[in-house]
């Protein structure tokens, strides 16, 4: 069951929902509901849950914010929002624990099967939609004046692909991307994988999600040919690589305008980076009681009204407007706590690297606010491919420096 759910989650997206016209957040509450049959299920129960207090603790900072609200009257039209909260840890808890045991091994290998499957997929879907200039799945939501050009087939078409908006399959894109371009893959891989994500973000029209990814690309192109290791072929190789695929890209840009929104002569245009600025001015409207505590839904919609704003593209701000600074900070903390165990395995450079690359991208859309993907993402990528564990699970023959004890000897 465990495989079938992360199955689920990655490949039926919100926009493969809304095609078959199933509510993708009724789809969430199945997925909680069949995680939690799953943890119940366990046989170790007990031992298990005593030692993923990190997860515990987030679930039930999550408990204590629901019944809060429902004693203050301010739940009913946050449940939505709530829910999205509360799912990512209940999912993280069907990670194993222990590895000792070939059996968790193996449930590893197929999560990360599934992920880096996904990953191909959800990329190839893009390019595809961006090369016929048609989406094969719909994304409903018309507050963003991008969709509409999207629709209709206009010079900034953006791909949509299985995830909600372009920004949330950029963010999850780019997220899974920074761990592979640090992991021990071998580099023909790690560079196939690098630029269909590349190739993918462009023809979801994401600026921020570009430069990251471009960031990413310099940060182990410095880092191949600054090590003695490399060859002097291979870095040749390397040379000529990144040239030739820097031209097919500039040509892609001009004659068939790829990644269009980046080169606009206006930075801060009028549907999104003059937004991200004019969202603070919401706090004007703000009590500090409320401030502190949070708000209902309701009050959350007139106080984006209040301020002129359709949309409010900074989920930290969306958080701290609905569920109060006081919960934010609590649940950050918690959230730090349990990728540490995970990111203590990883250099602190990597670690780095794709915390400070996640956090700066999800800092510029509201996706963590209205999905909870993205942050399950990140939590599953620093579980899965931190280093000792990804070189266990996937076969050696993707594996720089395999080691002697693995899965599929």
């Amino acid at each position: 069951m465990i495989r079938l759910i992360f199955f689920l989650i990655f490949f039926i997206g919100a926009n493969v929902l809304n095609t078959i016209h199933v509510d993708s957040f009724l789809f969430s509450y199945f997925i909680l509901v069949m995680s939690l049959l799953s943890i119940l299920l366990e046989k170790n129960l007990g031992q298990t849950l005593k030692q993923r207090k990190p997860e515990i603790y987030i679930i039930l900072s999550i408990v204590i914010l629901l019944v809060y609200r429902y004693f203050t009257g301010i739940l009913t039209d946050s449940v939505r929002s709530s829910m999205i909260l509360l799912i990512t840890p209940i999912i993280l808890l069907l990670l194993p624990n222990q590895l000792a045991l070939k059996k968790d091994l193996k449930l590893s290998h197929q999560i990360l099967k599934i992920i880096l499957i996904f990953y191909i997929v959800e990329c190839g879907i893009a390019i595809t939609e961006y090369g016929i200039r048609g989406h094969i799945f719909l994304w409903i939501d018309t507050s963003f004046e991008s969709h509409i050009y999207g629709s209709q087939g206009g010079s900034s078409f953006r791909s949509f692909a299985l995830h909600g908006s372009p920004l949330t399959n950029a963010l999850i894109v780019t997220t899974l991307n920074s761990f592979i371009i640090i992991s021990s893959l071998k580099d023909k891989y790690k560079l196939f994988l690098w630029a269909l994500g590349f190739a993918a973000v462009m023809a979801f029209n994401a600026r921020a999600a570009t430069i990251v990814t471009c960031f990413l690309f310099i940060v182990y192109l410095l880092k191949l040919i600054s090590n003695k290791r490399t060859s002097l072929p291979t870095k040749l190789s390397i040379y000529f690589g990144t040239v030739s695929f820097a031209g097919l890209v500039s040509y892609l840009v001009v004659f068939h305008g790829l990644g269009s929104r980046l080169f606009k002569s206006q930075l801060l245009d009028q549907a999104s980076g003059q937004k991200r600025l004019d969202v603070f001015s919401i706090f004007e409207y703000q009590g500090i009681t409320e401030f502190l505590t949070g708000r209902s839904m309701n009050r959350f919609k007139l106080i984006q009204e209040n301020a002129g704003l359709t949309i409010i593209e900074n989920f930290w701000i969306c958080e701290i407007i609905l569920f109060g600074l006081i919960f934010v900070i609590l649940f950050a903390l918690l959230y730090i706590r349990l990728l540490k165990i995970h990111l203590k395995r990883y250099t602190l450079y990597n670690a780095a690297i794709v915390s400070i690359s996640f956090l700066l991208l999800a800092s510029t859309n509201n996706s963590l606010f209205t999905q909870y993907i993205p942050l399950l993402l990140f939590s599953l990528s620093a579980y899965l491919f931190r280093p000792g564990l990804f070189e266990l699970i996937l076969p050696p023959k993707y594996i720089t420096n395999p080691p002697i004890k693995h899965l599929h000897k």
